[in-house]
């Protein structure tokens, strides 16, 4: 088994030769294995020819085993060369057709694109915006007024001010009947004189509406009485609605209660410690979003300024050659797509670089802790800032179960160890930035 290489441009021509002997014994091996498994009539199992088994099998398992060696040349070669390989060795245009009925030894010859070697050097003479958003009051505010809408709870009222939920029975006026009950919340009424009528009104009254005019909307009507759109009587007519449930969305107050149900009983005894909390909360929050927007921005940057030749030709032929059972991916979506995957090839070159040259590594702690944080941001986005940590160990499990997700982790913590990594390095200009600003620059990318 030996090979050769010819060529020192962006592709090179590397040749495989398979003597007989690298994989006589082997090709032995699978035929004596088959001999014991084979089931031909006349024989017991373990009983039949080699000869029967050679003439049954023989090329098969030299077809597999030659292969096998071939693929173990490849890497093997890569490997002692320390080869940094493009895609994956596709055959040569002057690849022989191989018999396999008649041939003992075999050539083959594979087209092999190495990734160029990359020079690019980073000092504190390399400059990079970085945005710092600020955390003024009206963002507190802000943030505040969500934590007592998000903790407020549903109460009795006897009285109608606007905004409240009401239900009770239902009777259309001068036409069929179409439902029996209703319910509504008052802010979704659009006409304030209909509105007024319930303003007027108390628990226990009997309000004649016309929903129709209340709604100004034809499914609102359709969905409140439950009237076909072709039933115009029923769509027009006023409505007798008495006011049998009658409940108000209050706000939650700021108060121990509040503090205790956000964050932990006592972690917060305060509205200072409160509103600190909430402060530093969202500067961490918002560090990450500048991170994001530094490393898109030096990305970038690096990007224009680091010149890499790449084979384009036969990158694309091997993206056609990858993908040619994915129906799904055309010749001429690769095309177009083309430029977006040699971009992204680049980054991955010059990225690759700082990260070996720096020994930046994720371990699988690193990535069980990141599943973690992942699973604690998905529970805040639903309120609950303070699960268990039985819970968030569970769920965390499940995400690590998911090969796509642990990729997708692995490739986080790698960027913010990357992004750590420019921030040292670089001479930062940093600039403070509304959040409405920040925002506007992000959305202009």
């Amino acid at each position: 088994m030996n090979v050769t290489k010819q060529g020192e441009g962006l592709v090179s021509v590397l040749t495989v030769q398979i003597a007989q002997a690298d994989y006589t014994e082997k090709v032995n091996n699978v035929l004596k294995d088959y001999r014991k498994k084979a089931t031909v009539k006349g024989f017991r199992p373990g009983t039949v020819p080699m000869g029967m088994v050679k003439q049954m099998y023989g090329k098969y398992a030299t077809v597999e085993e030659v292969n096998k060696l071939v693929s173990e040349a490849l890497q093997n070669y890569f490997k002692e060369n320390k080869l940094h390989v493009l895609g994956e060795p596709l055959p040569n245009e002057g690849q022989k057709e191989v018999n396999w009925d008649k041939d003992t030894d075999f050539e083959f010859l594979f087209d092999v694109a190495v990734a160029p070697e990359i020079n690019v050097e980073l000092s504190k003479k390399n400059k990079a915006d970085y945005y710092k958003i600020t955390v003024d009051d009206k963002l507190i505010d802000e943030h505040v007024e969500g934590y007592c809408g998000r903790y407020g709870k549903q109460e009795d009222v006897e009285t109608i001010e606007g905004t409240e939920f009401v239900a009770g029975p239902l009777k259309c006026v001068g036409a069929e009947t179409c439902t029996e009950r209703g319910s509504l919340l008052l802010t979704r009424m659009k006409n304030e004189k209909e509105l007024a009528k319930f303003k007027a009104a108390k628990k226990g009254d009997t309000v004649t509406f016309n929903p129709k005019k209340a709604f100004e909307d034809e499914e609102e009507t359709k969905l409140f009485t439950g009237a076909k759109a072709d039933n115009a009587a029923a769509m027009e007519a006023d409505y007798e609605f008495t006011i049998e449930a009658l409940k108000r969305y209050t706000k939650a107050e700021v108060n121990q209660e509040l503090f205790d149900k956000i964050f932990g009983k006592d972690a917060i005894k305060s509205e200072a410690d409160f509103r600190a909390r909430i402060k530093s909360d969202m500067e961490a929050n918002f560090e990450r979003n500048s991170d994001y927007k530094f490393l898109a921005d030096f990305r970038k940057k690096l990007l224009e300024t680091t010149a890499i030749e790449l084979p384009e030709e036969f990158l694309k032929r091997w993206l056609i050659e990858a993908n040619k059972e994915n129906e799904k991916i055309t010749p001429e979506q690769i095309e177009n797509e083309f430029p977006l995957f040699m971009e992204d090839l680049r980054w991955q070159l010059i990225s690759g670089k700082f990260v070996k040259d720096n020994n930046i590594q994720v371990s699988p702690d690193e990535i069980k802790e990141a599943a973690k944080e992942y699973t604690r941001f998905q529970l805040a986005q639903y309120g609950m800032l303070n699960a268990e940590d039985k819970m968030v160990e569970q769920w965390s499990a499940e995400i690590l179960k998911n090969r796509d997700e642990v990729n997708r982790l692995y490739e986080m913590e790698e960027n913010k160890k990357l992004i750590a990594f420019f921030k040292e390095t670089i001479k930062l200009n940093e600039q403070e930035v509304s959040l409405e600003k920040f925002n506007e620059m992000v959305s202009e990318k």
